[in-house]
């Protein structure tokens, strides 16, 4: 034995043991009431929760898992990496959630074959699901669309190299490119060619990224099944290293492994950044039932602070911004501003749409889009919905019909048509930030705490268009307790601390600088300490109305690749200086 807990209520004793497994007893009869086996190694702790509904197990393993307290199944495994703040949570289903870099580091195993593993990754689409362990401890029940184990896993095949008839300066042997002795490409394009050398179950839905960012999509399918296909697409060149990673999927949206190219682009090719901001914030709705305080002065302080900080990291860039506030944020003038980015619309903008968006042009390769949302913001049925000024209904703050929130809906811009009208966006790094910090009680989901921070769109948004986004969803009341600060605590977490003071920079990099992940990881801790903070206060007076666990943790979805060229968002020392 090498750990013994009792049960809450005292009617049960859960042991731990070297052979891998725990045991639950009857503390009446001594009788055993059920086994938990699955873990690979010694058991050495076990747990009840609190209201003895769960329990916890860790072993040598290297993973904790959750179990059923009156029944012994189990309910999930949590794994995080050695030595990196990454994490696994995968219930037996399939379902999974974690952090993006774990993805490919942790692999499925199939009926104890050694020789039949994917990584979590492949299984994205169908079976990743924000907030599970959340879930299922609240006893929501998640269940996976369709057994994992009975999906086809027969992965396509790609392969990534230069088509043919380039021009001379512009070839370059793959082969030796990875080794670092390539030619640099001198031209602002090149032809790459995808190929789908292997399709036992089909091919569809083939992406093409150049160092994490999308820049070339062909939907639906691309090879029958045992079939092979050839695609070529004119993609764009960056001063220095150009990692082109392309993907597709099988018939049961099984995704491949990466197909890589590395390509190095001359120094000839450098070209200063823009960075574009496009800032959004609804205090004044359309239905005054739906007016907010501190959503305007949230983009407004959001603009500044990143206009201050880009001209640091990037002193000779140029900084265009776009701020659509109250009666301006509407949605087609929230479309008409991204399609201006992503090239889809250009010349002068329409006449009555505000003159700021003339700024916004088509942006390329090197440059960066921040996109800043502070309104009401709804997840329903896996979709996020951003809800501008214009929101289609006139009732009462409570919707008491389907009708209302279907028209709600409609005037939205949900991630889907985000996804859409960014497809053809070829900014080099793109950023979202969504506080919508009244959702939870504008508009509820079936769920009452169902919010964008665990929107699946979001995540497949950020997924399949190469984009750092970080959401929130906090509780009307708490967004309230704010007041004395002026601003959304998502916002207030971002810009006056994690920036202006320089504390979103990790204590262990000390590097001088603050990247994107560092920053969302920041808020991400930050907002529900200050909204506990604000609770026990509020319990002080004798005024509290919710709970901690009402509390809600902010999201940040993006790619795995994007790490490994992280945006710079502050410097360190000027933040410090105050200056």
């Amino acid at each position: 034995m090498r750990s013994v807990a009792f049960s809450p209520d005292g009617t049960k004793i859960v042991t731990a043991s070297a052979d891998a497994t725990a045991r639950a007893w009857d503390v009446a009869t001594g009788g055993e009431l059920f086994s938990m086996s699955g873990h690979t190694d010694a058991v050495n702790s076990v747990a009840f929760s609190a209201d003895g509904a769960w329990l916890s197990t860790g072993s040598e393993d290297g993973s904790a898992r959750i179990w059923d307290a009156q029944t012994g199944a189990l309910a999930a495994t949590l794994v995080s990496t050695t030595d990196t703040r990454d994490w696994l949570v995968v219930a037996p289903d399939g379902l999974f959630d974690g952090s993006p870099s774990a993805w490919s580091q942790i692999l499925w195993r199939f009926n104890r074959d050694t020789r039949s593993v994917a990584p979590v990754e492949v299984f994205f689409n169908e079976f990743f699901y924000p907030d599970l362990l959340a879930d299922i401890l609240a006893h929501r029940r998640p269940r996976a669309p369709q057994d994992i184990a009975q999906l086809d896993r027969r992965q396509p095949t790609l392969k990534v190299s230069l088509a043919g008839g380039m021009s001379a300066n512009a070839s370059v042997n793959a082969a030796a490119n990875a080794s670092g002795n390539a030619e640099a490409v001198s031209s602002r394009t090149v032809r790459v060619r995808i190929e789908v050398t292997d399709a036992p179950a089909g091919a569809r839905d083939l992406r093409l990224f150049r160092n994490g960012s999308l820049v070339y999509v062909k939907h639906g399918d691309v090879a029958p099944a045992a079939g092979r296909a050839t695609l070529e697409a004119t993609v764009p060149v960056v001063a220095g290293e150009n990692l082109f990673t392309a993907y597709a999927f099988n018939r049961d949206n099984v995704k491949s492994a990466d197909a890589l190219l590395t390509l190095r682009g001359a120094d000839s090719l450098k070209r200063t950044p823009t960075t574009y901001v496009l800032a959004v914030g609804v205090n004044e709705y359309a239905n005054k039932n739906y007016n907010l305080k501190f959503a305007s002065a949230d983009a407004t302080d959001f603009v500044e602070e990143v206009k201050r900080q880009r001209a640091r990291v990037e002193p000779n860039g140029r900084i265009e911004v776009a701020m659509l506030l109250d009666g301006d944020a509407t949605k087609r003038n929230i479309e008409t501003a991204l399609r201006r980015l992503s090239g889809e619309e250009t010349g002068p903008p329409a006449a009555d749409a505000p003159k700021s968006l003339a700024q916004l042009q088509p942006a390329q390769p090197e440059d960066v889009v921040v996109v800043y949302f502070a309104g009401h913001g709804t997840a329903q049925k896996n979709r996020f919905y951003m809800i501008p000024h214009d929101l289609g209904y006139t009732g009462e703050r409570e919707i008491k019909s389907e009708s209302g929130l279907q028209a709600i809906l409609e005037h939205s811009l949900s991630d889907e048509e985000l996804e859409r009208i960014l497809e053809p966006l070829n900014a080099g790094q793109i950023v979202l930030v969504i506080d919508a910090c009244n959702s939870g009680q504008a508009l509820e989901a079936e769920e009452k705490r169902r919010g964008p921070m665990n929107s699946k769109g979001l995540a497949q948004l950020a997924y399949e268009k190469g984009m750092y986004i970080l959401t929130a969803a906090q509780s009307y009341q708490a967004a309230l307790e704010a007041a004395q600060l002026g601003h959304g605590l998502l916002t207030y977490a971002l810009v006056e601390e994690g920036l202006k003071k320089g504390e979103a920079e990790t204590p262990a990099s000390r590097d001088g600088q603050i990247v994107v992940r560092e920053w969302f990881d920041y808020a991400a801790e930050r907002v529900p300490q200050m909204q506990l903070q604000k609770i026990r206060e509020q319990r002080g007076l004798g005024l509290a109305r919710i709970g901690e666990r009402d509390v809600q943790r902010p999201r940040t979805f993006y790619r795995r690749e994007m790490d490994v060229r992280p945006l710079v968002v502050a410097r360190v020392e000027a933040a410090h200086s105050g200056q």
